[in-house]
């Protein structure tokens, strides 16, 4: 240990550094394994949950518009039934007996209001599903990122990651956007 003059032997220096070093590269590979480790859990699983959230925004989204569509024809529906049996209680079931019978007719219109409330349905859950999209496809980029970098590519690779086939959980698109970007011409949307 001491020799005569009361200092550290080389042998003994020389394990103390080498145990040093030996036990600061266990806590950085055991914690960088922990760490990478949980981190690929917990992205791939928000990456799953929130495909599913995007899936279940559409979902909700399509059924409101598609139950906000049939108000109008209900409405129309109701309104002549309405005015089909006051006008048999005005007139009769044989029609009217009088010799001169003047009735103001009335144009019953559908409101206008019913196609304003389903046009704020469609945008609400156009943007909301928007909002969701973008989110998720941070998540990607960013999950991707690290996948793709030296560090945190490796200790991800280590532990296993990515379980999930990233090309699997895509963004939904429509007709029109893949067009534009396969031509590189915005050509419009066509109304009518």
């Amino acid at each position: 240990m001491k020799n005569q003059y009361g200092k550290v032997s080389n042998g003994l220096l020389l394990s103390l550094v080498a145990g040093g070093i030996f036990l600061i590269t266990a806590i950085t590979v055991i914690t960088s394994y922990v760490a990478y480790y949980d981190y690929g859990a917990v992205t791939e699983n928000t990456i799953k949950a929130e495909y599913k959230n995007m899936e279940n925004i559409l979902a909700q989204y399509s059924l409101k518009v598609a139950e906000a569509a049939q108000v109008p024809g209900m409405y129309k529906d109701d309104l002549k039934e309405v005015m089909t049996s006051v006008m048999t209680a005005r007139m009769g079931a044989d029609g009217s007996k009088a010799a001169f019978q003047w009735f103001k007719e009335h144009q019953v219109n559908i409101s206008p209001e019913m196609y304003v409330k389903i046009q704020r349905i469609i945008e609400a859950g156009r943007n909301k599903f928007e909002n969701a999209q973008t989110k998720f496809i941070d998540t990607k980029r960013a999950y991707q990122t690290n996948l793709d970098k030296l560090w945190s590519g490796f200790w991800l690779r280590v532990t296993g990651y990515p379980k999930i086939n990233l090309d699997e959980y895509k963004i939904i698109s429509s007709s029109h956007a893949q067009k534009t970007f396969k031509t590189g011409v915005d050509k419009g949307l066509k109304l009518r």
